[in-house]
C-alpha cells in the first residue's frame, strides 16, 4: 500500500466514526459501556463526554501520528503504510462497536475487532522481518 493511499484512507476512518459518534449523540445514555470483558459484557463505564474524548484523543491522534510516521519513515516499503491503515481499522471498529453498543443495544461482536488485530498482527510481524532482513543486508 502506498503512503499516498494510506494518509487519506486514515483520516476518513477518523472522519467517519466521528460522524458517526455525531449522529448517535442523542442516543447515548448519559453513562456509557467504554470497556467489555472477555465474554463482550460490560465491565467498564463513563460518562458520554469522556467516551467523546477516548475517541477523538484515540483515533485523531492516531491519524496525526500516522501521517507524521508515514510521511518521515513511510519510505520503509508498503507494510509499513498497510500496518498503519489496519491499526486506524481496528481502532475505528472498536469505536463503532462501542456507539452502536450504548446507542443502540447491539451486541458487542468481538470478529469486527478480533479479525484486524490478528491482522495488524501478522503484518506487524512481517514488517518487523523485512526490516530486519533491510538492516542485516539479505
Amino acid at each position: 500500500m502506498s503512503v499516498k493511499l494510506a494518509i487519506p484512507m486514515i483520516w476518513c476512518l477518523a472522519a467517519a466514526v466521528l460522524l458517526r459518534l455525531m449522529s448517535a449523540w442523542d442516543s447515548l445514555p448519559d453513562r456509557v459501556a467504554v470497556h467489555f470483558g472477555l465474554k463482550m459484557q460490560p465491565n467498564g463505564w463513563s460518562s458520554k463526554r469522556t467516551l467523546v474524548a477516548l475517541v477523538v484523543v484515540a483515533v485523531v491522534g492516531h491519524a496525526a501520528l500516522a501521517t507524521w510516521l508515514l510521511l518521515h519513515i513511510g519510505f520503509l516499503g508498503p507494510m509499513f503504510p498497510l500496518t498503519q491503515m489496519v491499526t486506524s481499522v481496528v481502532l475505528v471498529c472498536s469505536f463503532w462497536q462501542v456507539i452502536n453498543y450504548n446507542a443502540e443495544g447491539t451486541p458487542f461482536r468481538a470478529s469486527w475487532v478480533l479479525g484486524p488485530v490478528v491482522l495488524l498482527l501478522v503484518l506487524a510481524g512481517a514488517f518487523a522481518l523485512n526490516l530486519t532482513s533491510q538492516v542485516h543486508g539479505r
